[in-house]
C-alpha cells in the first residue's frame, strides 16, 4: 500500500485541459489550476515534443459502462471518480454518459481515434532543487503533476433506433454494424467511396446519429448520412499541422517523489467495491430505461393515473441515484487519501442493498407494473375492436353524462390502475429518511400487484357481460358503451358501471346468475312441463327456452314470479329437444342454464273412447286414432286400460288396470265377462312398439247394462218390409227420397243432433260385389248377428238385369241416420255409382263419369267427402286396359287433396294377401299408401251375409264354418268404420274447380279440332299443288300454262234445329264455339263456357266479344271439295302478294314457304291443347297431361275411326307433324335424336324454324 503513492500514473485525459507542469490531485481525481511548480518559460525551454501519428477505428453494439470506459481507456480508480460525479467529461468524453434510454432502442457507436504528437518535459525538471515554487508540497492540494501529453482527438458516433416487438435488435444491430466496418476501407484521403446496398442505405436511414468529439463542426450530424459525410471530413478538422489536437492521455509524476512534504495518494478503491458501485448505478439506469419504456405502453398513454406512477418511481430514481453518487464522491476522496478505510465503502454498498431501492425489488414492482399493463392491454384492444371509446379524463366522462340524447350509460371500468401504491410510499419516505431501513414484509408484499386469478376471472367475466350488453342494446341508441378507469375497493380488476338517467353515482351492474337446469316432470307428445328453479334478485324476466336438437332457433315461454312450473307445447312427437332456463336482467342481459334433453312422446294419445255398445256382460268401445303421430313412428295397435270404478286409490296405479292389447288399425273392442250394472273406468294407449306408448286417452266411466239392449229395427214395420220370410228374414229398409236434389238421395231414419256425419262414395266394375257390400255394410251397423232371425237391405238388385250388366243405373246418396244401438257413433252418407264395364261398352262408362261429374255440380249434393272407395275383386291379378281406363276416368274427376281420402276395398276376400293389390300398385293408382307402399285396403267376404242360419246352435261343420265367415266379416266391418271415423274429412271444391276446368277443356278441344281439321286441309292443298309443279316442271321450265286438281275446304251450315240442342255461333268468324250449349238465351252466353273471365271468346281465332255470339239452328261444318286451279293463277296469286313478277323458282320457294307457315299454325293449334292442361294438372288427381305427340295420335284414331272424305291425306299430314313434334319434344327434353331426326333438325335450324319450336316446347335458345 506504500508504494501506491509513489508509482507514476497514465490516465485519460477525458476532455480536461491538461497542460505539461500541471498540477493534479489523484484523490479527487481533479486538476489543480492557477498553482504550478515551474514558470511558463522554464517548461516551455525544456519540453520535448515528437510526432506520433496513430488512427484507429472501432464499431461497438454495446452500451456498458465497463465496454464505455473500455473504448475511453479509464482505469478502475478514474471510472469509480466517474461514477461519483468527481470528474467533469469534455469533447468525445462525453460519450461516457450518453446512455439509452429504452430497451427498445437498437444501439451501434462508431468510434474514431486519432493522435499526431507527444510532448513531455525533460529529466532536468524533476530533480531535487529543480523547482521554482517549492511552497507547493506543503499545501496538501495536490499529489501529482503533469509530465506528459499525447495529443490528437477522439470522435464518436452513436447510431440509435426503435425497434418494435416484432423486429430483433440483436439482428438490427448486427447488420448496421457490419455496413459500418466498411468504413475502415476508406483511405484517409477521401478518395475512396462507401460502397453500400440500396437495402443498407434503407436500414442506416432508420438510425438516427449523435455525435460526441474532440473536434469543433459547425452542426452535428443527426443521420447516418450526415455521419458519413463528418467521418470522411474528420482528418482534416485537426489542421495542418496538428494545432486543433486536444490532451488524449496524460502521464502525472507524484510530488512526494520530489519532496516528501507532499501530499500522495494513500490507496486505491478495491475492483470489487468500484464494480458493486458500477453494478448500483447500471441497475438504476435499466430502472429508468424501464419507466420509459412503460411510458410508451398503451395503457400508459391512456390512464393518466398508470402513467403518473411510472413517472413518480422514475422521479425517486433519479432522485436516489443523485444522493447514491454524492455519497460516492464523498467517501472516495477520503479513503484514497487515507482518512478513512474501505470499510466506509463497503458500508455505503451494504446501505444501498438494504433499501427499498434495491435492484430486486425495483424490477418486481416493474415487472408487476407491466403485467397490469399487458393484462388491460388485451382488454383495451379488444374493447376498441368492439367500437368502444376509453374515457381519459373526467371531462370526457362528465361530457357524456350530460349529453340530452343518453339515457344509459354502461362502462367497463379497469378498478385497479389507479389504487394506492404503498411501494412508492415507502420509497419517497425512505429519501426524506435515509437513515430508516424499512423491512416491513407487508409493504414489500403490496407491491405484489393485483394481477391474481381471482382477479382475472373476473375481469374475463365483466368483459363477456359488457360484450354481450353491447350487442344486446346494439339497436338501442339511448344507451352508450364507453370504457374507463375508476378506483373501486370493492371488485379488483374491473366492473360494470351503470349510470342511469345522467346520475354521477353509477352503481355497479349485476347481471342474474345461472339459473339451475329446468326438470322435466310431465311429458306427451306435444308438450313439456318443467320444474322452473327460482331465479336471483338480479333477474327481472325468466324463460324456459326449447328448441328441435337438430334446429339453430330457440323458442321461449316466460315464467312468471307466481309459478314454479310452465308448460312447454306445441311440439312434435316423438322429437328431442333440448331445453334450458334463461334469466334476463338489466339492459336485456341474458344467462342461461346448461341444456337438458328431453324426448316426447312418440305420439298424441288416442281419442276418448265411446261405447256404441252396451250390454249386461260387455262394453264395446270405439275410438278415434291419434290425432299425431311422431316421424317414423308406427301404430302397432292399441293399450286398453280398464277397472272398475269402485276400486279405491290413485287411478294411475298401473297394477289396478287390466289391460288388453288390440291389432294394428283396430279402431273397436269388446271387453268381454264384465259384471252387470257395474262401472268401469276405461282409458287407451298407443302402442308403437319400442318407440314407447303414447299418454292415455282421456278415461270414461261407463255402466254395464242391466238386460240385453233392443236393436234398433227389430219388428219396426214402420222401418223395413218383409221381402222374403225365412231363416234368415230378408228385410228390406223403408227410404225417404230428398225432392230437392236432382239426382237420386235417399235417407233412413230422421236427422240425429249432435252426430256427426261421415260420407263415402263407392265404386267398382260390375260384378265386384259393391251392392252387396254396402248391404253388408248396413247389417253390421244396425248390429245383426249370425243368431238373428232377420238381415237387411239397403240397395236391392233389379232381378232383370244380368250379372253383367251392373245392378245400380243411378248415382244415389243413401244417409243413414244415426240411431241408438247402431254400431257406428256417426250417421253414415254412402254414394253408390253404377258399375263399369258392363256388357254396353265404354260408352256407358262415358255416361257413368258424367252422372258423376253431374251429381258433384248439383246445388243440393254432398260438399265433402270422407273416403272414395274402390271396389274391387280379391282374385284380379292385374288390371285390363278397360279397368285402367276406368281408374284414370274416375281419377281426373277429383282434386289432388282426394288422394290421402281413395281406399281399396277388396271383395271376396280370404286369409291371403289379396293379389288385385300388387295390380293397383303397378298400375300406379293414386290413392292412400300404407309404409311399404302398398294401398291402404280393406278385406271384406259377404259370402254368408244372406246365408241360411237354420240351426246355427248346432254342431254341423257347414254352420261352423258359414259362423266362421259370419264373424269375419263383422272385423272386417268394424275394422274399416273405426278407420273412417279417423279419416279427414274433405271439401269437394277443389274437386269443383277440376270439373269445371274440365269442361272449359272439352269446349276448346271442340273449338280447335275444327280449326286444326281446315288447317291440315290446307297442307293438303299445298302438298298437291307442290306434286302438280313437280310433274309438269317442263312445262314451267318452258313458261307455259297447265291445269291441276286440288282439295280444298269450305264452311257450310248443318241444320240442328231438330236436336232440341242450343248452340253458340260467332257471326264475325263463321265458326261454332261452342256445341252443344246449355245457354238458351242470346243475352246469357256472356256465361258460356267458351267465355273467358273478360267476356271474350277462347275459340274465335278473333277472340270475339261474346256479344257477336249467338244461338242459331245450324251449326258450321268444314267439308272438302275438289277444285281446278291453273299454274298462271297461282303465279299471279303469289306475284300480287309479293308486289313484283316472280321466276318459277321463285314461285316454288314461295309455295315452300307458304307449306311451312301453315304447318307451324297447326302445330300452335295442337300446342294450344296442352298449354290449357297446365291449370288442371296443378290441380286435379289425374289431370291425362298428354304430350303434343299424344293429342297427334288421338286425333289420327279420331280421322280412322270418322274415315270421312280426304281423312287419309290428313292423316298423312298428321303423321308429319307428329314427326316434328316428335323431334322437338326429344330436344326439348334432351334425348338423343336419330340420324334421320338430326338431318331434320339441322335443316330446321337453318331456316329459323327450330327457334320456333323451341319456343313452342318451352325451351330457352
Amino acid at each position: 500500500m506504500s508504494s501506491v503513492g509513489t508509482v507514476p500514473i497514465e490516465m485519460a485525459a477525458l476532455g480536461r485541459p491538461f497542460q505539461l507542469g500541471m498540477l493534479y490531485d489523484c484523490r479527487r481525481d481533479a486538476l489543480i489550476p492557477a498553482i504550478t511548480l515551474w514558470d511558463h518559460e522554464e517548461l516551455q525551454k525544456k519540453t520535448s515534443v515528437r510526432s506520433q501519428n496513430k488512427t484507429e477505428l472501432s464499431v461497438s453494439a454495446s452500451d456498458s459502462i465497463d465496454d464505455k470506459a473500455s473504448a475511453l481507456q479509464v482505469d478502475a480508480s478514474l471510472k469509480a471518480s466517474l461514477l461519483g460525479g468527481l470528474v467533469e467529461v469534455g469533447g468525445a468524453a462525453k460519450y461516457f454518459n450518453d446512455k439509452k434510454k429504452s430497451h427498445s432502442q437498437a444501439r451501434v457507436t462508431l468510434q474514431y481515434n486519432t493522435t499526431v504528437r507527444y510532448e513531455q518535459l525533460t529529466m532536468s525538471h524533476l530533480g531535487r532543487g529543480q523547482v521554482t515554487h517549492p511552497s507547493v508540497f506543503e499545501d496538501d492540494t495536490a499529489t501529482h503533476v503533469v509530465t506528459a501529453v499525447l495529443y490528437g482527438a477522439q470522435a464518436y458516433f452513436v447510431f440509435d433506433r426503435e425497434v418494435s416487438e416484432e423486429e430483433n435488435k440483436q439482428e438490427i444491430e448486427g447488420k448496421l454494424k457490419l455496413t459500418i466496418e466498411k468504413l475502415k476501407v476508406i483511405s484517409i484521403s477521401g478518395k475512396a467511396s462507401l460502397e453500400m446496398t440500396e437495402k443498407e442505405k434503407a436500414a442506416g436511414e432508420k438510425f438516427s446519429c449523435t455525435f460526441h468529439g474532440d473536434v469543433q463542426l459547425a452542426t452535428n450530424p443527426s443521420t447516418f448520412k450526415e455521419a458519413i459525410e463528418v467521418y470522411r471530413a474528420l482528418p482534416t478538422l485537426l489542421g495542418e499541422g496538428g494545432e486543433h489536437a486536444v490532451p488524449i492521455r496524460v502521464w502525472l509524476y507524484p510530488l512526494v517523489k520530489l519532496d516528501s512534504r507532499a501530499a500522495k495518494l494513500v490507496r486505491h478503491i478495491s475492483n470489487c467495491f468500484v464494480t458493486q458501485a458500477q453494478t448500483a448505478l447500471e441497475n438504476l439506469d435499466v430502472t429508468e430505461m424501464r419507466c420509459n419504456n412503460l411510458q410508451k405502453h398503451t395503457v400508459s398513454q391512456t390512464f393518466p393515473d398508470v402513467k403518473g406512477k411510472i413517472e413518480n418511481l422514475k422521479q425517486l430514481v433519479l432522485q436516489y441515484k443523485l444522493n447514491f453518487m454524492d455519497r460516492l464522491a464523498s467517501v472516495l476522496p477520503a479513503v484514497r487519501g487515507g482518512g478513512k478505510d474501505e470499510e466506509e465503502f463497503r458500508e455505503l454498498i451494504k446501505h444501498h442493498e438494504d433499501s427499498p431501492f434495491k435492484f430486486h425489488r425495483l424490477q418486481l414492482w416493474l415487472q408487476n407494473k407491466e403485467q397490469e399493463m399487458d393484462t388491460v392491454s388485451g382488454y383495451l384492444t379488444k374493447l376498441k375492436h368492439s367500437g368502444i371509446n376509453v374515457l381519459s379524463l373526467d371531462k370526457e366522462f362528465n361530457q357524456v353524462l350530460s349529453d340530452p340524447d343518453t339515457e344509459n350509460v354502461v362502462c367497463f371500468s379497469f378498478t385497479s390502475l389507479s389504487q394506492p401504491e404503498p411501494y412508492l410510499s415507502e420509497l419517497s419516505s425512505y429519501l426524506r429518511h435515509p437513515e430508516s431501513r424499512n423491512t416491513d414484509t407487508d409493504t414489500q408484499q403490496a407491491s405484489t400487484g393485483w394481477v391474481k386469478r381471482e382477479s382475472v376471472l373476473n375481469m374475463k367475466l365483466c368483459l363477456k357481460v359488457f360484450l354481450e350488453l353491447l350487442k344486446i342494446n346494439k339497436a338501442q341508441k339511448e344507451t352508450k358503451f364507453f370504457a374507463d378507469s375508476k378506483q373501486d375497493d370493492q371488485c379488483t380488476g374491473a366492473c360494470i358501471f351503470l349510470y342511469e338517467g345522467g346520475d354521477y353515482q353509477g352503481v355497479h351492474f349485476e347481471p342474474p346468475s345461472k339459473p339451475g337446469n329446468p326438470e322435466a316432470h310431465t311429458v306427451t307428445h306435444n308438450s313439456v312441463t318443467v320444474q322452473a328453479p327460482p331465479p336471483s334478485s338480479a333477474t327481472l324476466e325468466y324463460r324456459v327456452e326449447y328448441k328441435p336438437k337438430k334446429q339453430e332457433e330457440w323458442e321461449s315461454v316466460t315464467v312468471k314470479d307466481t309459478q314454479d312450473s310452465v308448460t312447454v307445447s306445441g311440439l312434435k312427437p316423438h322429437t328431442e329437444y333440448e331445453l334450458r332456463s334463461k334469466a334476463v336482467g338489466q339492459l336485456g342481459y341474458i344467462v342461461s342454464s346448461d341444456i337438458i334433453s328431453v324426448e316426447t312422446l312418440p305420439a298424441s294419445p288416442p281419442g276418448k273412447p265411446s261405447a256404441p255398445q252396451v250390454s249386461p256382460t260387455s262394453i264395446t268401445i270405439t275410438w278415434e286414432n291419434p290425432s299425431a303421430v311422431g316421424e317414423g313412428v308406427s301404430i302397432l295397435g292399441y293399450i286398453i286400460e280398464y277397472r272398475e270404478e269402485g276400486i279405491q286409490g290413485s287411478k294411475d296405479t298401473s297394477d289396478q288396470w287390466l289391460k288388453k292389447k288390440t291389432n294394428k288399425e283396430q279402431y273397436s273392442f269388446s271387453m268381454e265377462g264384465l259384471t252387470k250394472k257395474t262401472s268401469y273406468r276405461i282409458r287407451l294407449r298407443c302402442d308403437c312398439g319400442d318407440r314407447g306408448t303414447s299418454a292415455p286417452s282421456d278415461e270414461v266411466v261407463i255402466t254395464t247394462a242391466e238386460t240385453t239392449p233392443v236393436k234398433p229395427i227389430t219388428g219396426d214395420p214402420k222401418k223395413c218390409t218383409l221381402m222374403n220370410k225365412g231363416k234368415p228374414s230378408i228385410y228390406r229398409l223403408n227410404l225417404s227420397k230428398d225432392k230437392r236434389s236432382t239426382c237420386p238421395k235417399l235417407s233412413f231414419g230422421k236427422p240425429a243432433m249432435n252426430r256427426t256425419n261421415r260420407t263415402i262414395m263407392l265404386l267398382g266394375a260390375t260384378g265386384s260385389g259393391k251392392t252387396t257390400l254396402i248391404n253388408g255394410m248396413i247389417n253390421y251397423i244396425l248390429g245383426v248377428e249370425w243368431e238373428d232371425e232377420s238381415r237387411f237391405k239397403l240397395i236391392h238388385e233389379e232381378t232383370n238385369k244380368t250379372q253383367a250388366e251392373s245392378q245400380t243405373s243411378e248415382i244415389t246418396a243413401y244417409q243413414i241416420h244415426h240411431s241408438e244401438g247402431f254400431r257406428v257413433r256417426y250417421s253414415l252418407t254412402i254414394v253408390d255409382t253404377p258399375g263399369f264395364g258392363d256388357t254396353r261398352g265404354i260408352g256407358q262408362d262415358k255416361i257413368i263419369t258424367q252422372k258423376i261429374r253431374d251429381f258433384f255440380s248439383d246445388k243440393n249434393g254432398i260438399v265433402s267427402l270422407d273416403a272414395v272407395c274402390f271396389v274391387v275383386q280379391s282374385a284380379l291379378a292385374r288390371l285390363t286396359h278397360t279397368q285402367k281406363y276406368i281408374f284414370d276416368s274416375i281419377l281426373s274427376i277429383f282434386g289432388k287433396d282426394i288422394a290421402d281420402n281413395i281406399v281399396v276395398l277388396v271383395t271376396f276376400a280370404d286369409g291371403q294377401a289379396p293379389p288385385v293389390l300388387e295390380a293397383i300398385k303397378a298400375a300406379n293408382v293414386s290413392c292412400a299408401k300404407l309404409k311399404n307402399d302398398t294401398p291402404r285396403h280393406f278385406k271384406f267376404n259377404n259370402s254368408v251375409l244372406f246365408a241360411s242360419n237354420e240351426g246355427s246352435t248346432g254342431s254341423s261343420h257347414q254352420s261352423k264354418f258359414d259362423q266362421m265367415f259370419w264373424q269375419m266379416g263383422s272385423e272386417s266391418m268394424e275394422t274399416f268404420f273405426s278407420y273412417l271415423n279417423t279419416m279427414q274429412t274433405r271439401s269437394l271444391q277443389l274437386t269443383k274447380e277440376v270439373l269445371e276446368e274440365r269442361n272449359r277443356l272439352e269446349v276448346t278441344v271442340e273449338g280447335l279440332q275444327p280449326k286444326i281439321k281446315v288447317g291440315l286441309t290446307t297442307l293438303n292443298e299445298l302438298e298437291q299443288t307442290q306434286e302438280a309443279l313437280k310433274r309438269h316442271k317442263h312445262c314451267i321450265e318452258k313458261n307455259k300454262n297447265f291445269e291441276y286438281e286440288v282439295e280444298v275446304t269450305e264452311a257450310v251450315m248443318e241444320d240442328i234445329s231438330g236436336t232440341r240442342n242450343y248452340i253458340t255461333n260467332c257471326q264475325t268468324c263463321h265458326i261454332t264455339c261452342h256445341y252443344p250449349c246449355g245457354i238458351p238465351n242470346d243475352d246469357g252466353k256472356k256465361g258460356c263456357w267458351a267465355m273467358d273471365n273478360k267476356g271474350n271468346c277462347r275459340i274465335c281465332p278473333e277472340k270475339c266479344v261474346w256479344s257477336v255470339h249467338f244461338n242459331q239452328k245450324y251449326r258450321w261444318e268444314y267439308k272438302t271439295r275438289k277444285e281446278k286451279r291453273t299454274y298462271e293463277d297461282l303465279k299471279r296469286q303469289f306475284e300480287d302478294a309479293k308486289g313484283k313478277k316472280m321466276s318459277a323458282e321463285e314461285v316454288v320457294k314461295q309455295l315452300q314457304k307458304k307449306y311451312k307457315d301453315v304447318q307451324k299454325e297447326v302445330l300452335k293449334l295442337i300446342e294450344k291443347l296442352s298449354r290449357t292442361l297446365k291449370h288442371l294438372k296443378e290441380i286435379a288427381l289425374r289431370p291425362d297431361p298428354l304430350r303434343t305427340p299424344d293429342y297427334i295420335d288421338l286425333m289420327i284414331q279420331a280421322e280412322e275411326h270418322e274415315a270421312k272424305p280426304g281423312y287419309l291425306e290428313r292423316i298423312r299430314e298428321l303423321q308429319r307433324v307428329r314427326e316434328g313434334a316428335v323431334i322437338v319434344q326429344k330436344v326439348a327434353s334432351g334425348e338423343s335424336l336419330l340420324p334421320q331426326e338430326e338431318k331434320t333438325w339441322k335443316e330446321w335450324a337453318k331456316e329459323g324454324t327450330s327457334d320456333f319450336f323451341k319456343c313452342l316446347f318451352g325451351k330457352k335458345k
